[in-house]
């Protein structure tokens, strides 16, 4: 409360300097006024009346317009103190005052009833100099009180004090007029000071709208933080729980045991899911997604796409089209196959009948757009921006997972954004959707033309396999599943232990090394450290960490990164791609 109560006082204080500053910058004009004002009325009443009194106040009139310009000039509106600017203000009643006073002396000194001409001459002055300045002051009402009630005043008793009514009633109006300015400078102040209120008020909640948006983002760094400090400790334990499971599959013998593993595969997959998926939604909201664009072929990201997905689609009694695309695109490949898969997944997962579809065609502005389009239930006009948001899906209140987890659409929208491929959805009800990607045109003659490394299922037999990680629980899983594959596991819990393997005559035709280790070294720095006494042998990272850092290094050494949990799938088309290079030694005549 004290806060705002000291906010309140600092704004009034604010408001009272501005409407300072306002007279303040009208001074010159009006001052010009006052002068070339007088001038008039002075020569009028000379030529009638070569009263020498004229002179002397044409003179007062002179030499106090010079004092108030001269103490005009004395403040410097940007850069004067709140103190300084206050105390100006009070000056400029002061001298308002004193110009009404030396205005309304003319309505003493030159009041002459008996010559109409110059007497209608000098009421009008008076008059359109009170009205006149009515504008200029009124951002403070003091100062144009101070001004027009000693310029008016003077004249008006002169008319009452006069034995004709008709001055009687000249004297009534001059009050009547006199009441009216000043009830119109209230209204022009009150005008004004709503609008620097406002102002003031805006400014407040813009400040409250930048603090609170400053929370929000700190908020969503803190959180973005608090997941890249646990999703390692969070993947650990999935990661072994996923090559635990594939590591059983060959020792099970009856048809109940396999029937359980393969429900704790699909809970585990499942798992997978969500979890990259939030990590992935965090990651884009936290702007940590690194992007990688270049040119590349999209026909064999289609083709790619349709043979993961037709079994699903003929599973479902779906026709699964296609179309060929020979352009080269500009993108990211691992994030744009991310945006399409989603998109289609999702366009299987609800299409009952009839035909999903893919296909390209090219569009003004250098881009091409891809389109997936199904033949399925379609999105009502009150859900087409709902089905962007977390969570959210059409006709599963029951949170089946085998309708998905209400994700992709929402990763979808980031992507595009991260991209800058536009994503647009035209859907009909009963009768499908089409959502439309577009993106960059890239270069041809920068797409390389080479074949993508084929797993071959014998590479990895007999393959010497060093796994160095702290976890005991991920080596023992990983000895589960090399042995399965009948790899020669070695393992490792520390740098130091895999250093002395290596100095003891071990030669491994493949490392895999966690990146976080105990000690100096980590995973980049220890396969560095083998890599100079055995070559070039390949070598496999594997994190649970997802930060910018740990991208660059591993993509500085050369080295392929896998992001825990890795499903073994996934370590062993990385294992076999690895196999399939030649490996480079230092010395010659050394066994492998």
């Amino acid at each position: 409360h004290s806060e705002q109560r000291a906010g309140m006082h600092s704004d009034e204080q604010q408001i009272r300097i501005d409407k300072i500053l306002a007279v303040h910058h009208n001074m010159p004009l009006m001052l010009a006024g006052n002068l070339l004002g007088s001038l008039p009325l002075a020569i009028a009443l000379w030529n009638a009346t070569r009263d020498a009194r004229i002179v002397a106040w044409m003179a007062a009139i002179a030499l106090w317009t010079l004092a108030r310009w001269l103490h005009y000039r004395k403040l410097d509106a940007e850069s004067a103190p709140p103190d300084c600017i206050l105390s100006q203000g009070r000056a400029y009643v002061a001298f308002a005052f004193v110009s009404g006073c030396i205005w309304g002396s003319a309505g003493v000194f030159f009041f002459h009833p008996e010559l109409t001409g110059i007497f209608t001459f000098l009421f009008l002055t008076l008059f359109a100099m009170t009205s006149g300045s009515m504008t200029s002051l009124s951002a403070r009402p003091v100062n144009y009180l101070a001004y027009a009630v000693p310029t008016i005043l003077p004249i008006t008793v002169h008319l009452f004090v006069q034995d004709d009514a008709f001055f009687h009633w000249m004297g009534l109006a001059s009050l009547v007029y006199l009441s009216l300015t000043l009830m119109l400078s209230l209204n022009l102040h009150r005008s004004l000071d709503r609008a620097l209120r406002l102002k003031y008020e805006n400014r407040e909640l813009l400040e409250s709208l930048r603090r609170q948006t400053e929370a929000a983002e700190q908020a969503n760094r803190d959180k973005s933080r608090f997941l890249a400090a646990a999703s390692h400790d969070l993947r650990q334990p999935l990661h072994a729980v996923n090559l635990f499971v594939e590591g059983l599959e060959w020792k099970l013998t009856t048809k109940a045991q396999i029937h359980d593993l393969e429900h704790i595969r699909l809970g585990l997959n499942s798992l997978d899911e969500l979890f990259g998926a939030l990590l992935d939604i965090s990651r884009m909201d936290a702007g940590s997604m690194p992007v990688n664009k270049t040119d590349f072929r999209i026909d064999r990201l289609l083709q790619k796409l349709a043979v993961q997905f037709t079994p699903e689609a003929v599973a479902k009694g779906l026709k699964l089209t296609v179309q060929e695309c020979k352009h080269a695109i500009h993108s990211d490949p691992v994030l744009l196959e991310r945006m399409l898969r989603n998109l289609l997944g999702n366009a299987i997962r609800y299409t009952a009948q009839g035909e999903v579809r893919v296909d390209c065609r090219e569009e003004p502005g250098n881009r091409l757009c891809i389109r997936i389009t199904d033949t399925g239930q379609g999105i009502p006009e009150q859900h087409r921006e709902d089905v962007f948001a977390e969570f959210f899906q059409l006709d599963n209140p029951e949170r089946d997972r085998s309708k998905g987890l209400g994700l992709g659409l929402a990763i979808v929208r980031r992507l595009s954004r991260l991209l800058d491929h536009p994503v647009e959805m035209d859907s009909t009800p009963g009768k499908g959707t089409e959502f439309a990607i577009r993106v960059p045109i890239g270069e041809c003659a920068a797409v390389a033309d080479t074949a993508e490394v084929r797993p071959a299922t014998d590479r990895l037999k007999h393959l010497r396999v060093l796994v160095v990680d702290n976890e005991t629980e991920i080596l023992d899983a990983m000895r589960t599943l090399l042995d399965g594959w009948q790899c020669r596991f070695v393992g490792a819990e520390t740098t130091r232990k895999a250093l002395r393997l290596v100095e003891e005559g071990l030669r491994p035709d493949l490392i895999i090394s966690d990146y976080r280790m105990p000690g100096e070294m980590n995973g980049c720095d220890l396969i560095q450290c083998l890599r100079d006494d055995l070559g070039a042998v390949p070598a496999l990272l594997i994190s649970g960490d997802t930060g910018e850092d740990i991208l660059r290094r591993a993509k500085e050494a050369e080295l392929m990164l896998l992001a825990k949990p890795v499903r073994p799938a996934q370590l062993r088309l990385a294992m076999t791609r690895l196999a399939a290079r030649p490996m480079v030694r230092e010395h010659e005549g050394v066994p492998a």
